[in-house]
């Protein structure tokens, strides 16, 4: 907004007396937020400021292409030209050698911006020809304000959200809407309940019964297993440091499970859903990553079972 803010026309331009180059330095109240294009970009509805966001997970060379047949054209309005790709880790590898070419050859007054968990979730050759800048997570109390503000929740799952959220606004906002806090409690249930494959009359229908859901929705299988991975994350840290623990309310149920499972057998099922997620990344059948992963966690040995065969 502060770039292409009408008020930034007015600011004045001045001479470095060192090195003669030519800078902008803007008004200290630009943005104004007010002018047409600080209200179009707030409104997300500017035609040059465009946003590339993963579809079902992912970044396709599609999105790409057309990305080229945008930047191939003049801006329309702005002075200074944004592409703002969320998530980029997420392109995959065709994806990204097309981004390539813009990236060593942008349009001029072309700005690209590629957001990350991490430098090394990208591609060498995409992370060598950017500019690192480190964000530091958003604070709890931003975030609980911002989810009051955002979802009719009570303080106390806000708390919730924001803690499970660990500083990223977008799953702040992702985990908001309804239902998940529900689908959340469903899956940490399923996990804590040791004895419902013991008891079951027939342990696997149990277990595929559990894996046929949450397959069934597959925009929000990756955030199960994540759900799923921060549990036995927080086994393996509980009893040394119980008060680094992302699920906090289940504070009991971490407590009660830890005396009963072995640090090496939670490493090796957190190793397990790990798998899983790398395994869906590449495009693998995900009801049958999902049945040896569950089958894996619960510890279900078909070969002492034949009644059951796999």
């Amino acid at each position: 907004m502060a770039c292409n803010c009408r008020k930034a026309e007015i600011s004045t331009r001045y001479t470095s007396p060192s090195d003669g180059k030519v800078d902008l330095r803007f008004q200290a109240d630009l943005p104004c937020g007010e002018c047409k294009s600080c209200r179009k970009i707030t409104a997300r509805s500017h035609p040059d400021i465009i946003s590339v966001q993963p579809q079902k997970n992912r970044i396709r060379i599609g999105q790409i292409r057309e990305l080229h047949e945008i930047l191939a054209l003049k801006p329309y309005e702005a002075k200074y030209r944004f592409v703002i790709i969320s998530d980029a880790h997420n392109m995959n590898v065709e994806a990204a050698n097309a981004l390539l070419k813009v990236l060593e050859e942008p349009p001029p007054e072309t700005f690209l911006i590629l957001s990350a968990y991490h430098p090394h979730d990208l591609l060498p050759t995409i992370a060598s020809r950017c500019q690192h800048v480190r964000f530091r997570p958003i604070s709890r109390e931003a975030l609980i304000d911002f989810i009051i503000n955002q979802a009719e929740v009570s303080d106390l799952d806000a708390g919730l959200l924001a803690d499970l959220a660990k500083g990223s606004l977008s799953k702040a906002c992702q985990r908001s809407t309804s239902g998940w806090l529900k689908r959340r409690a469903w899956i940490l249930n399923t996990l804590t309940a040791d004895t419902v494959i013991a008891k079951s009359v027939n342990p696997l229908t149990t277990l595929l019964a559990f894996s046929e859901k949450l397959a069934h929705s597959k925009e929000k299988l990756v955030d199960a297993l994540e759900i799923m991975q921060s549990w036995f994350r927080d086994l393996m840290i509980f009893s040394s440091s119980s008060d680094k623990i992302i699920n906090q309310d289940r504070t009991h149920d971490l407590e009660r499970v830890a005396q009963h499972v072995d640090i090496n057998d939670t490493l090796s099922y957190y190793e397990a859903i790990q798998t899983a997620l790398d395994r869906i990344d590449g495009n693998a059948n995900p009801r049958l990553v999902l049945d040896v992963m569950l089958m894996n966690l619960m510890g279900f040995d078909h070969e002492k079972d034949r009644r059951y065969p796999v």
